[in-house]
């Protein structure tokens, strides 16, 4: 018998950590992690282990570090889980400007938006940063500049298309499969058949 019917659990998980560490790091803004966590821990779509995981994850967020007071509700699995999630706070952040090289390819740019939207938190910092760069820089033409606000917004959770009309016809198109496809993601039923 298959414990979890949702073949995405363990990714689904491992992206509540990631938003969570994010959040803890004042990488993003903790609302934008406390919604979605506070739906899981609320709700009833999610299995039980998953929802008092959602509370420790919240718990975490306003603050809470003692692992042995987290963990008691939790399966021994996310348990350890919330151990890992606390050394990655902790951890410093690697240099931000080293990581992402400065010629980045257009389908690149965005291929990395996605992973970044997609609970890559370090990938995240990178990109919260090179993308505040594209669009104040004013060596860089406008198409560029407008190109780097809207990655940025959808960076900080925007997925309306309307931001799209700011775009040139060039940016326009891969940016709308982008949004497509955050939107496919964020609501994908809970398990397939």
């Amino acid at each position: 018998m298959d414990t979890h019917p949702d073949e995405n659990y363990d990714e689904k998980i491992e992206k509540m950590v990631a938003l969570t560490v994010a959040g803890a790091k004042g990488l993003i803004p903790v609302g934008q992690v406390a919604l979605p966590l506070t739906q899981i821990a609320q709700g009833d779509l999610a299995p039980p282990e998953a929802r008092d995981f959602a509370q420790a994850l919240l718990r975490i967020l306003k603050g809470e570090r003692d692992p042995i007071a987290l963990v008691e509700e939790l399966t021994p699995e996310l348990a350890e889980v919330v151990w890992e999630t606390l050394e990655q706070i902790e951890a410093p952040l690697p240099e931000v400007d080293q990581a992402i090289p400065d010629p980045l390819a257009f389908e690149e740019l965005i291929e990395k938006v996605a992973g970044a939207c997609a609970g890559e938190i370090l990938l995240w910092q990178q990109l919260w940063h090179l993308t505040g760069q594209l669009a104040s820089d004013q060596t860089c033409p406008p198409q560029i500049q407008r190109l780097g606000a809207v990655l940025r917004r959808i960076l900080a959770g925007e997925r309306q298309k309307h931001i799209l009309t700011e775009l040139s016809s060039e940016h326009r198109w891969a940016v709308e499969q982008l949004l497509d496809w955050l939107r496919a993601r964020a609501v994908e039923p809970k398990s397939r058949p």
